[in-house]
């Protein structure tokens, strides 16, 4: 079956490593706050989706030279899929928090923050490698 056509914007190696200095530098922010309780955890877990989705994009720039450029970010987890499907897994993750992270659908838990880091751990941490 032909995957689905996806919208992407090419990019090169060193938008890929800017990309990636993004991610981690998120992922960085979002470990500051992961101690504290009630509403900051959104916010704990939001700053987790932005570092999978900059890392999302830093891999498939550095993998295919393009990145996903449309508003549906599970597509841009499709697209991660393609390069490696444990990540795109990872980011599918993460962006299924998007809507209560950064729209204040809900009030995220520990058990929710604590998988948004992991998740966004192991992409900052891909992205990395990829980009050295």
């Amino acid at each position: 079956m032909t995957p689905k056509k996806l919208t992407t914007r090419p990019g090169d190696r060193g938008q890929a490593k800017k990309r990636a200095g993004i991610a981690g530098t998120y992922l960085e922010v979002a470990r500051l706050v992961e101690s504290e309780e009630g509403a900051t955890v959104n916010v704990c877990v939001g700053l987790a989706v932005l570092a999978g989705i900059a890392a999302g994009d830093a891999i498939c720039l550095s993998a295919l030279g393009e990145r996903y450029s449309g508003t549906d970010h599970r597509s841009a987890a499709d697209l991660l899929g393609r390069v490696d499907s444990d990540l795109g897994k990872h980011l599918r993750k993460l962006v299924s928090f998007k809507p209560a992270s950064h729209y204040g659908e809900r009030l995220l838990g520990s058990v929710d923050r604590g998988a948004a880091l992991r998740a966004a751990e192991a992409l900052v941490e891909a992205a990395s490698r990829r980009t050295r």
